[in-house]
C-alpha cells in the first residue's frame, strides 16, 4: 500500500486493531519520518523497554502472562535510561539478579486502546542479555505473571501458538544474533 492513500491506511489500521484477519501492514512511501508522524499522530505513545535473556546453558527466559508466553519488559520511567529500564524491567518481572546486557537488540511497536478507549502506541526497545543467576526465576504476580521459567532453544517455538508475532520476532532476532554474532 502506498503512503499517499491515506484513507486505505486508516481503514487497514481500523481492521488490524479490530482483530479482522489481517496479521501485519506493510506500508510503502518516501519519508520515513513524515509516514512516522502521520501513522502515529493519534495515539498516546509509550515507552517500555524490555530484554530477552539467554543463561549459560542456551535457555530462553520466557514469562506467561494473561494466557500468552512473553519477554519482561515494561514501562521507562521519567528520566530513567532505557536500558537501565530494560534491566529493571526483568529484575522485577522474574526475579533475576546477575544480568548483564550485551547489545541492543531492536525496537517494536504494538497497539491496545485503554479503558476510556484512548489509543495507545508502546515503543518497546529491547535488548539482549546474558543471565548468569542460578537461582530460579520467579514471576512478579502483581503483574499477572504466572510463571518465569528458562526454555530450550529448541522448544521456544513450540510456545509461539500462544506468543504475540512481536515477541516471536525479537526472538528470531536475537536467536539469530547469538548463533552468527
Amino acid at each position: 500500500m502506498n503512503f499517499n492513500q491515506e484513507k486505505e491506511v486508516e481503514k487497514a489500521f481500523h481492521l488490524l486493531e479490530n482483530h479482522a484477519g489481517i496479521k501485519s501492514l506493510t506500508i510503502y512511501g518516501d519519508n520515513a519520518k513524515e509516514m512516522r508522524n502521520t501513522l502515529f499522530a493519534g495515539y498516546k505513545k509509550i515507552a517500555a523497554a524490555g530484554g530477552l535473556v539467554f543463561n549459560n546453558k542456551g535457555q530462553v527466559l520466557l514469562i506467561y502472562r494473561r494466557n500468552s508466553w512473553d519477554l519482561p519488559k515494561g514501562k521507562i520511567d521519567a528520566g530513567e535510561k532505557k536500558k537501565a529500564a530494560a534491566l529493571r524491567e526483568v529484575r522485577e518481572e522474574t526475579g533475576l539478579e546477575k544480568l548483564s546486557i550485551i547489545r541492543k537488540l531492536k525496537k517494536t511497536y504494538h497497539t491496545y486502546l485503554l479503558e476510556n478507549n484512548t489509543p495507545v502506541l508502546k515503543v518497546t526497545h529491547w535488548y539482549l542479555m546474558m543471565c548468569n543467576d542460578v537461582t530460579p526465576p520467579v514471576p512478579q504476580t502483581e503483574e499477572d505473571i504466572e510463571l518465569a521459567t528458562w526454555i530450550d532453544i529448541d522448544e521456544v517455538e513450540l510456545k509461539f501458538n500462544k506468543t504475540y508475532a512481536n515477541i516471536q520476532d525479537v526472538i528470531h532476532s536475537g536467536v539469530t544474533m547469538m548463533h552468527y554474532g
